[in-house]
């Protein structure tokens, strides 16, 4: 895409629609703002859609401003970010939905609907996604009136609605009574649960019904009420393995914001770090990956290979995991000569490895019989459903945040965007493995051109009012953070959309038609970050029955040479 996209979209809409309905303002090259009148949002997503094919929506941010609420649209399209803008009224939000142009909205519309209570007419699917069922239909908790204080009777009563035998039994089509079993959802070592409900017919998938919000911890409730230094933080601890991204997207929000521009050297060690947790995550979904289609062997070696990667972390910023690494004006720790050349050792003999792992994937045939041809997601789907990062780019689609809209270091940094054109699980598999060797690439480039100078500026306790969407390129894909100022130092609002949840939806796209025992290889491929203890619900149509399995149940069984329903 052009870099100038964002100029060429506002001029379409202009030629579209009449000047009293659109006010606009853009930021070149990549970044643009349009405020529309209520209910000229659909025109505008029709224009774009009709105009700009292969555009999508990274997500819907909504902000309460008391009277109003206003709705931003972040429009995506190759490197550059529109958000359309407009407004609800508080007392009655409703707006009308836009999944009939871009169906990956539909998420993004319900979690709006369930944290801000806008009702979206027409949309196809308007249920909770994140707050449990009983959650009081009048509270809501990204509301400025909203304060824990207002649950607590709610919650009271909601246990006393759970211990009514009635809410635990739900009767079939066939009269039966089933007791639904909650098993999980959260394991220590992932923070995205889910549930799945599979309809089955047989062995066969149906559809499937996602839910989510199990471990909901009310991060951007919570950065509210926190100061821009302790929000980096609080950030950092959204997901252990991609806090380095999650950091360096709030940071570069607020630097935007604030006009500070970081030192060289920073914008390298950033670029440094992120690409060691991008082969960290990678690694670790590629062991999962192989034991999930029983290669114990392949899980054990990767695993054992992805350890010096995390000494390397704890190396440069003294933990493995929670680094404390970036700060609002660069980064807390220097790379000195000593570990610059461990870190080069360490890749050095990782490239040799992964060369092999290479080999068993594109090889092996039991791998290839699990993988190739399961799981197929269409370029156009992708683009329909709004994917991002592998999964996008394992159906052909060149999308990748760090060479279509460059942070860090990476536009001064050589490399290329891995795409497979197969669109199966394996593709996506395959992305992460060549995408490995590209971030050790990336990385000796990094630390071989390391500039000199100072590693942090001083900055602000408070940030000028203002506004900006940041994104960065996570080992899932494209990471989204909106961070907006009011000119003191607590942040007025903090939106942040996770790959994962960009991803999730194309999974019943991808699983439909395929045997129970496909699950794992088509989910694995994803790579979601939840919990491996998150249950799944199985329901046969022909025989009206229902029953749950943990994942390792449904692995083990997949491993066994397939799954029986009787």
């Amino acid at each position: 895409m052009s870099a100038h996209s964002v100029s060429e979209m506002i001029d379409s809409l202009r030629r579209g629609i009449t000047q009293e309905q659109l006010e606009s303002t853009a930021t070149p090259p990549h970044r643009g703002l349009v405020k529309v009148k209520p209910g000229t949002h659909r025109t505008v997503v029709a224009l774009l859609t009709r105009d700009f094919p292969g555009v999508s929506i990274s997500t819907i941010t909504g902000v309460d401003l008391g009277d109003v609420i206003e709705l931003d649209y972040h429009m995506r399209y190759g490197g550059a970010i529109l958000t359309i803008r407009t407004t609800v009224p508080a007392e009655v939000p409703e707006i009308e939905t836009i999944t009939d142009f871009i169906p990956g909205a539909a998420l993004y519309e319900r979690e709006v609907f369930d944290l801000l209570g806008v009702r979206f007419t027409n949309h196809p699917d308007l249920r909770r996604v994140l707050l449990p069922e009983d959650w009081p239909s009048d509270t809501h908790p990204l509301r400025k009136s909203w304060t824990p204080q207002i649950s607590k009777s709610a919650a009271a009563s909601r246990r006393t609605k759970r211990r009514s035998p009635d809410r635990k039994r739900s009767l079939s089509a066939a009269g039966s009574t089933t007791l639904n079993v909650v098993l999980g959802p959260q394991h220590p070592a992932l923070h995205e649960p889910e549930r799945f409900t599979f309809s089955v017919d047989d062995e066969l998938v149906q559809g499937v019904e996602t839910r989510l919000g199990f471990v909901h911890r009310g991060v951007e409730k919570a950065a509210e009420g926190m100061t821009y230094m302790q929000d980096v933080y609080l950030v950092e601890r959204i997901c252990g393995i991609c806090n380095i991204t999650h950091t360096t997207c709030f940071c570069q929000a607020a630097e935007a914001i604030a006009e500070i521009e970081i030192p060289d050297r920073s914008r390298y060690l950033r670029t440094t770090l992120a690409e060691l947790n991008r082969i960290h995550s990678h690694l670790l979904l590629l062991g999962v990956a192989a034991h999930e289609l029983g290669y114990e062997s392949v899980f054990q070696y990767i695993w054992r290979d992805r350890e010096p990667i995390l000494d390397l972390v704890e190396i440069i910023t003294g933990n493995r995991l929670i680094t404390s690494f970036n700060k609002i004006g660069g980064v807390t720790r220097d790379l000195d000569r000593e570990a610059a050349s461990r870190v080069l050792n360490a890749l050095k003999a990782l490239r040799e490895k992964m060369a092999f792992y290479k080999e068993v994937f594109e090889s092996d045939p039991t791998l290839a019989l699990r993988t190739k041809g399961v799981g197929v997601l269409h370029p156009s789907d992708a683009v329909k459903l709004c994917t991002v990062g592998p999964v996008s780019r394992g159906s052909g689609i060149a999308a990748d945040v760090r060479k279509d809209d460059p942070y860090a270091a990476y536009g001064e940094i050589p490399f290329g965007v891995v795409t497979y054109r197969d669109c199966d699980s394996w593709a996506r598999l395959m992305v992460r493995v060549d995408e490995v060797l590209q971030s050790i690439d990336i990385i000796e480039y990094a630390v071989g051109n390391l500039p000199g100078g100072p590693i942090q500026v001083r900055v602000p306790r408070t940030l000028p009012s203002g506004e900006f969407v940041s994104r960065v390129e996570a080992p899932r894909g494209e990471l989204l953070h909106y961070l907006r100022s009011n000119g003191t130092a607590y942040p007025e609002r903090v939106k942040i959309r996770s790959p994962t949840l960009a991803n999730i939806t194309s999974f019943g796209e991808m699983i439909g038609g395929h045997y129970i025992a496909d699950i794992p290889a088509v989910l694995v491929s994803l790579d979601p970050c939840f919990s491996c203890t998150d249950r799944m619900a199985f329901v046969d149509h022909r025989r009206n029955r229902r029953w749950l399995w943990t994942l390792d149940q449904l692995s083990s069984m997949a491993r066994r040479g397939g799954v029986h329903v009787s």
